[in-house]
């Protein structure tokens, strides 16, 4: 079998087959929390606790895995794809949570481009909820979406004034499962950049995380000519 194959195959195994024991112990581990009765010490209501929180630390990173197989085993669509749509229903479904912490995202124009309407989709989605996820408590968050428009692709990039990324750290953004900040302080498997630069790539383009004066550029590019599937 082709390397590519089994590591498909692989994917799908640790993400979709372990989801439902991983499931059931969550499950089962909340009635405990919510039916048994009360552990009679603070270190009993403790070791519950963390059973308890532990499934639902694997259930987040097995559905970031899944996530991640299916972008390897779901067919790909090519269409035209107008990104100021795609923009525009993103910003409408998280206008909620800009609202909430009195942010604001902009962009200038957006070209059409050929792609997965869906997977397009979720890049600019995980890409503005990263922004939104590691703002900085110190000034309203603004979201700035630029592109540029070069002979061969499109370069749009993702700006926010938000907490920045050490450049030590750039390499290890993009890696599955890596994180720069403990659970207690971000939530998260760590796969959301993961993502995204497999749906870049899926698409012929690259991308690349800088900084800008106060926070973080993320920048990719989008072929003006398609990629086959």
């Amino acid at each position: 079998m082709d390397p590519a194959e089994e590591f498909k195959d692989f994917a799908y195994i640790v993400s979709h087959d372990l989801a439902g024991p991983v499931r059931s112990l969550v499950e089962f581990s909340r009635l405990l929390v919510e039916q048994a009765p009360v552990p009679q010490t603070d270190e009993a209501k403790t070791n519950l606790s963390m059973v308890l929180e532990s499934g639902e630390k694997l259930q987040e990173i097995l559905q970031g895995l899944l996530q991640f197989s299916r972008l390897n085993t779901v067919p790909r669509l090519t269409q035209k794809v107008d990104l100021e749509e795609v923009v525009a229903r993103v910003h409408m479904n998280r206008q909620e949570d800009l609202d909430m912490i009195k942010a604001t995202l902009n962009h200038t124009r957006l070209p059409e481009v050929t792609g997965d309407p869906n997977r397009l989709y979720q890049l600019v989605y995980m890409l503005v909820d990263n922004a939104i996820k590691f703002r900085s408590h110190e000034r309203p968050l603004t979201i700035d979406i630029a592109c540029e428009d070069t002979e061969r692709d499109y370069w749009l990039s993702i700006a926010d004034n938000g907490l920045g990324v050490d450049p030590m750290f750039y390499d290890d953004v993009f890696r599955p499962l890596r994180k720069l900040h403990t659970d207690d302080i971000y939530d998260g498997p760590g796969m959301g950049l993961t993502l995204a630069r497999k749906i870049v790539i899926m698409h012929g383009g690259q991308i690349g995380i800088g900084s800008s004066e106060t926070g973080t550029v993320i920048s990719f590019s989008l072929p003006k000519k398609s990629v086959a599937a």
